[in-house]
């Protein structure tokens, strides 16, 4: 699926609670493959004496066929995320955001592989260390959402 695709999509609590539990096995397969590289990158550079960096590492894996495998299935993993309308912020830490209408601003549902479910919120421009805890999600009586 190409970028230009993806449908933009805000999200309720309760939808990104439900499109998670889909999101979840797909952020633990890629950060699978991760470590299938990281372990690729070290067996080679123990094997055959290559550092990080140099070129020949590169050329090694890339031989071997193990990486170029590993890296199509992770952007296979993003690209299956972001069609949901997630945005994965941090691909190797298992970072996944939901775009969220709160009050008149978009911010992101916050959540990070290993966490039990979505739990946090924060300003986009906040970031990940900018995130607050999601107490909880209830209608105002002029019909719009408070999400925290």
């Amino acid at each position: 699926m190409d970028s230009e695709s993806i449908e933009p999509r805000l999200f309720t609590v309760e939808e990104a609670r439900k499109v998670l539990e889909e999101v979840r096995p797909v952020v633990g397969r890629m950060l699978q493959a991760f470590a299938e590289i990281r372990e690729e990158i070290e067996s080679a550079t123990h094997s055959i004496g290559l550092r990080p960096g140099d070129p020949g590492l590169a050329r090694h894996l890339e031989v071997r066929g193990v990486a170029p495998r590993l890296l199509k299935e992770i952007n296979g993993a993003i690209e299956d995320i972001q069609a949901r309308g997630c945005v994965v912020n941090g691909p190797e830490t298992g970072l996944v955001d939901f775009p969220c209408l709160m009050g008149s601003e978009i911010v992101f549902l916050c959540w990070k592989y290993g966490e039990p479910g979505i739990g946090y919120w924060h300003r986009i421009p906040d970031g990940f260390v900018g995130r607050r805890a999601l107490l909880e999600h209830e209608e105002r009586t002029d019909g719009s959402a408070r999400v925290h």
